[in-house]
C-alpha cells in the first residue's frame, strides 16, 4: 500500500487547541481589519462587521443563548438559510460554548429539515427569513425545539404568533446586558477538543444521509493544516461567499482559514448578481465548486470570441507560458479587459467537491487566475490534499497537506492502471457516523478513512482521482469503469454542458455503457433539431470511443435540455436521475438500445 504524508511549506506555530483559538488569534492579529461586508437586500447600503465585532456578537448570542437555555451548554443548535453574518454567528456561538452546531442544508424541502432536527434531537432552531414557511412545519410538528429563532425580520416575515418564536436581535441585546452586567459564562468555557462539536448531515447522492461527527480537535486541526499548505496574503485577500456555508468545505476554508488569514469576505447579493459583486467588491479569491468555474470560463471564451479576440488568446497564452519560464509575466497587462470584467483583482480560485476539466485550468492560468484543485470529504472535515504554489500539477488535486496521510490501498499506487481506494489519515478524520456505527466501522478501519473515492498517486506524489467506487460500472467480464473519466471527455465536446454515465443492463446479463447528455445550446454547432443533434452526438461519441479501451466504450445515449437533479455543492443526483430515465423507458416499454439518440424532455423520451 502506497501511502504520502503531506509537508508543511509554510510556518504556522499559534497553539491551536479549539475553533475559538482561532477567533482570538485573529482578532489580536486583525482585530479592527474588516472581516465581513454584506447587503440586507440587493441594492441596500454595504454593511461591514471587523474582527473584533464579529467576536463581540458571538460572545453576547452565546451568552443570550446560555440564559435561554433549561441545560445551558447541552442545547442542539440548528442553523438554516442562505449565507449571511447571522449564519456565522449562530454556528460559532454554538460551537463557542452554547451547545452542539447541527448546520443543515438550506435547499431541503419541510420534511426533510423536519426529520433532520429529528435525528439530531435539536433543541434550538435559527433559520433566516427565506426559511419562515420551513421554521413554522418544523415548529408544528417537532415539539422537543424550545426556541425558534429568526436571524432578521425581512421581505415581508415577522415572527408568528407563538411564544416559541423570537428575533435573534433579542437574544443579542439581552447577551450584551448581561456581558455588561459581569456574565462570563459563556466567554470564559473550557472547550473539549475531542467531543463532538458539529453535527453535519450530509447531502450526497444517497437516499439516506449520514450524520458525520466532527469535533473541534478535527476542524482546527485542518485549518492548520491548511494554513502551512496554501499561501495567500494575510490581511489583504478578499473573497465572496458562493458555497453554501453549512458544506464543510466552505464552513472549514470559508470561515476559519479566512479568519487566520484575516479574509474580508463578502456575501453575494445572489447568483444573478456575482458578477456585479466581484467586481463592486473587487474580489482577489474565489473557494468554489467547478461549475462556478467552467461557468466564468465560457464567459470569458464566449464574450472573447464575440469581439473577435478568442484565436488571439488561444495563441497567446502558449508563448506567455515560455516567457513566464525566463522570469516574464505580462499576462495580467494583456489580458487586463478580462480582469477588469473580474473586479481586477482576481488571482486566486480553489476549487474542491469534484474534478475541474485540465483544459479550464490551463486557459484560467494562461490568462492570469491561479487555479488550485483540491479533495476531501466531509468526513474529513474536509480537505485532504491540494495544489500550492510549492506543487501544481493540472489535472491531480495535489499532494496532501500538511500532516495528512493519503494512502492507495492497493499495492501498485503509482500506475494508473493499478488504482486503488483512497485513504485518509490525520487529526481532521472524523470521529465517526452519529448513531450509526456499522456504517462507521465501514470507513474507519485501522486508523484509516475509508473515503469510497478510486485513485492513484502519481511520481510527483499528487493525488489524481479517477472515480467513486458507489458510481463504478462492473462489466460481466470483471472490467471496471468510472463514469467520472468518460464525463470528462464528454463535457469537453463543443455544445455539451455536462453529462451522466452510468451502466444500463442489457439482455445479455451484461451491462452497456449508457450516457445522459444535458446540451449546452448556446454553443452547439448544429441546429437543435433531434435528428442532427443525434448525428452530431453519434459522430462526437465515436470520436471519444476510439480514444478508449473497448470495455470502456459509450453503447447507448440520450440528450436532453433539462436541469440535472443536484445536490447543493452541484453534484448530479445519479440515483435519482436513473429514477427518472427508468420511468421514462417503462413509460415507453422499451429499452435504451431501440431509444438510442433520442432527446429526454419532462422526463419522457420523445
Amino acid at each position: 500500500m502506497y501511502q504520502v504524508t503531506g509537508e508543511a511549506h509554510l510556518r504556522f506555530d499559534e497553539p491551536v487547541k479549539n475553533l475559538r483559538d482561532i477567533l482570538r488569534y485573529a482578532v489580536r492579529t486583525y482585530g479592527d481589519h474588516e472581516a465581513y461586508k454584506f447587503r440586507r437586500e440587493p441594492g441596500a447600503k454595504v454593511l461591514t462587521k471587523t474582527y473584533r465585532e464579529t467576536e463581540a456578537d458571538i460572545n453576547a448570542f452565546g451568552t443570550g443563548l446560555l440564559a435561554l437555555s433549561e441545560t445551558p451548554g447541552q442545547e442542539r443548535i440548528v442553523t438554516i438559510g442562505a449565507n449571511c453574518y447571522e449564519w456565522v454567528v449562530s454556528a460559532n456561538a454554538a460551537l463557542f460554548g452554547a451547545g452542539l452546531s447541527i448546520p443543515i442544508d438550506r435547499q431541503l424541502p419541510a420534511d426533510e429539515v423536519l426529520e433532520l432536527t429529528r435525528r439530531g434531537k435539536a433543541t434550538i432552531f435559527v433559520y433566516h427569513h427565506g426559511h419562515a414557511a420551513i421554521a413554522s412545519h418544523v415548529a408544528e410538528n417537532n415539539d422537543q425545539i424550545r426556541h425558534f429563532i429568526l436571524m432578521k425580520e425581512g421581505a415581508g416575515v415577522t415572527l408568528p404568533d407563538d411564544p416559541r418564536f423570537i428575533l435573534m436581535d433579542d437574544v443579542l441585546a439581552d447577551g450584551n446586558r448581561r456581558l455588561k452586567e459581569g456574565d462570563r459564562q459563556f466567554v470564559d468555557v473550557e472547550i473539549d477538543p475531542d467531543p463532538m462539536a458539529a453535527l453535519i448531515f450530509t447531502s450526497g447522492t444517497t437516499a439516506v444521509s449520514k450524520g458525520v461527527m466532527l469535533s473541534h480537535k478535527n476542524i482546527s486541526s485542518n485549518v492548520v493544516q491548511v494554513m502551512r499548505t496554501l499561501k495567500v496574503r494575510p490581511g489583504e485577500e478578499r473573497a465572496i461567499s458562493v458555497l453554501p456555508l453549512h458544506h464543510t468545505f466552505e464552513n472549514t476554508v470559508g470561515i476559519y482559514v479566512f479568519w487566520a488569514y484575516g479574509v474580508t469576505t463578502c456575501f453575494m447579493d445572489g447568483l444573478r448578481y456575482l458578477s456585479d459583486n466581484l467586481k463592486e467588491y473587487k474580489i482577489t479569491l474565489v473557494i468554489s465548486v467547478p461549475l462556478l468555474i467552467e461557468n466564468i470560463y465560457r464567459q470569458i471564451r464566449k464574450n472573447a470570441e464575440k469581439k473577435g479576440k478568442l484565436q488571439t488568446i488561444d495563441r497567446l497564452i502558449p508563448i506567455l507560458k515560455f516567457f513566464r519560464k525566463i522570469g516574464l509575466d505580462p499576462r495580467r497587462k494583456l489580458f487586463k479587459e478580462i480582469h477588469d470584467a473580474l473586479g481586477g483583482e482576481l488571482w486566486l480560485t480553489v476549487v474542491g467537491a469534484a474534478a475541474l476539466d485540465k483544459k479550464v485550468i490551463e486557459f484560467m492560468d494562461g490568462i492570469g487566475i491561479t487555479c488550485w484543485a483540491g479533495y476531501g470529504l466531509t468526513e474529513s472535515s474536509p480537505v485532504a490534499s491540494a495544489c500550492n504554489q510549492v506543487m501544481d500539477v493540472q489535472g491531480s488535486v495535489g499532494q496532501p497537506i500538511a500532516g495528512v496521510t493519503i494512502a492507495i490501498d492497493d499495492p501498485h499506487g503509482r500506475d494508473r492502471d493499478n488504482t486503488g481506494e483512497i485513504l485518509i489519515k490525520g487529526d481532521n478524520v472524523m470521529l465517526g457516523y452519529y448513531e450509526n456505527p456499522e456504517a462507521t466501522a465501514e470507513v474507519l478501519v485501522d486508523g484509516w478513512l475509508r473515503s469510497g473515492d478510486i485513485g492513484f498517486i502519481d511520481k510527483k506524489d499528487c493525488l489524481h482521482i479517477t472515480g467513486r467506487a458507489k458510481s463504478m460500472i462492473v462489466l460481466a467480464n470483471g472490467k471496471k469503469a468510472f463514469p467520472e473519466e468518460i464525463e470528462t471527455l464528454l463535457n469537453a465536446v463543443p455544445g455539451v454542458a455536462e453529462s451522466m454515465v452510468w451502466g444500463e443492463e442489457n439482455q445479455r446479463d451484461d451491462v452497456d455503457i449508457s450516457a445522459l447528455i444535458k446540451l449546452d445550446t448556446e454553443h452547439l454547432p448544429v441546429p437543435n433539431e433531434d435528428e442532427q443533434v443525434k448525428v452530431y452526438l453519434l459522430d462526437q461519441i465515436h470520436q471519444i470511443n476510439e480514444r478508449m479501451p473497448v470495455f470502456r466504450r459509450i453503447k447507448h445515449f440520450l440528450f436532453t435540455e433539462d436541469e440535472f437533479v443536484k445536490t447543493t455543492t452541484l453534484k448530479i443526483r445519479r440515483q435519482e436521475e436513473q429514477k427518472v430515465l427508468r420511468s421514462a423507458l417503462e413509460g415507453r416499454r422499451t429499452n435504451l438500445a431501440t431509444l438510442n439518440g433520442r432527446r429526454l424532455r419532462d422526463g419522457r423520451i420523445v
